[in-house]
This record gives C-alpha cells, structure tokens and sequence, in this order.
C-alpha cells in the first residue's frame, strides 16, 4: 500500500494545488450570491461541495507531509484514501439534498475514521525526548477511541449524558497531547542545539569541549566565536 503513489503523484503538491483551487471556487461563489442578491440550492450545493474538496484537500496535504519524510507510509497512504473515499460519499449526499440517511453515517463515519488516520501518522512522525515518548503513544488509543465514539453517535449506538461526558473527556485529552507534542519537538530541538559541543578546534585540530560563545584553545591559543545560525 506504500507504494501505491508513483514517483510523479505527490501528493502533498496535488493536495497543495486542490485545496487552492477548492478556496477560489469558494470565495468566487460566496461573491457571486452576495452581488446576485441570492443564494440558491444550487450555490448551496456547490459550496457544500468546494468546502468538502478542501476538507479533503487538507488532510491529502497532512499526509502527503508524512511520505515526504519517508515515515509511516502505510497509515498515511489508507488516510489519504479513506479521507477521499469519505468526503467522495459526503459529496454524493449534498447532491441527493441528504435524502439518503444510511448514505449520510456511512460518510460520516469514512471522514472520522479518515480524520483518525491522519492524526496517527502525524504523532507518529513526532520527534520527542523519550522522557515525553508516553505521552505520544496515549495519543494513539485515545483518538482511536475519540472516532469510535463519534461513529457509533452517528449510527445512534451511543445512549446517556454519561457516555458523552466520557467522549469529552477523551477528545479533550487527545486535543491536549496534539497541541504538545509538536511544541515538545521544538523544545528538544532546540535544548540538542544548545548543548551541542565543540569537538576541535577549527585551526590545530587538537580537541576541545567547548560550548558556543568565545573560545580560546588552550593548545595554539587561536581564540574564535561559535554561535547557532
């Protein structure tokens, strides 16, 4: 399934070039009505149905982010398809006025297992200090669980203030931990580069353990500054 895309389908570029156009069809027909002076069913679907390429646009963007760095390949490749396949369905419903009711949880339920897959292979390809590596990994069940609340809502399963107190819970957790992860990555990208040491010096090539700022080596005396570009 990793290999499914070629060398000539990127599909960070496609997702890229996709959402841009779904925004300018957007914001043209949003223009056109106002001028007209009216908003027909028509317009409604065809917005309906730009937003929902976006939608789709942005989380092939998200993945195609992911087989860029080489990592998780299989689970942003079956993001990529379900999020299509799903927002393809919701598509079809605005055409049929969402007439079709098991047509309509079936696409809801694509789009958030979609939405799921796309998380996943966005925390996998986190880079964080092991110390925090938990907290990556409860990332994982707890959207897991997230989508399984939301799709069996959709297919009326879920049943009492309770368990939505639950499904709350959860979905604030995993907010929480996606929010952090990338600002731990930062954090430990930049605590790496400031303890990064100097290992020789530049004009002898005996070695030193030095830091940056002004350094004097002991064995030739040279003196020079290193800073972080």
């Amino acid at each position: 399934m990793s290999t499914i895309f070629s060398k000539s389908v990127n599909p960070k570029r496609t997702g890229l070039q996709v959402l841009i156009a779904s925004v300018v069809v957007s914001a043209a027909l949003a223009i056109f009505s106002l001028l007209r002076g009216e908003f027909s069913d028509t317009d409604g679907k065809i917005l309906l149905t730009a937003l929902s390429i976006a939608a789709a646009s942005v989380l092939t963007l998200s993945n195609g982010i992911v087989l860029e760095q080489g990592r998780s390949r299989p689970v942003a490749t079956l993001a990529i398809i379900v999020s299509v396949v799903g927002f393809g369905l919701l598509v079809v419903t605005i055409w049929n006025s969402f007439d079709i009711d098991e047509l309509i949880k079936v696409a809801a339920s694509t789009i958030f297992l979609g939405v799921t897959l796309t998380h996943w292979s966005l925390v996998s390809i986190a880079r964080i200090p092991a110390r925090f590596r938990l907290l990556q990994v409860a990332a994982f069940p707890l959207s897991g669980i997230l989508a399984t609340f939301l799709i069996a809502a959709v297919w009326g399963r879920v049943e009492g203030s309770q368990t939505a107190q639950i499904a709350g819970v959860i979905g604030i957790l995993t907010v929480a931990i996606t929010i952090i992860l990338p600002v731990l990555q930062r954090l430990s990208v930049t605590e790496t580069r400031t303890r990064r040491k100097i290992s020789y010096c530049p004009y002898c090539s005996k070695s030193l353990n030095a830091t940056r700022g002004s350094i004097t080596c002991p064995s030739c005396g040279a003196t020079f500054r290193v800073r972080q570009v």
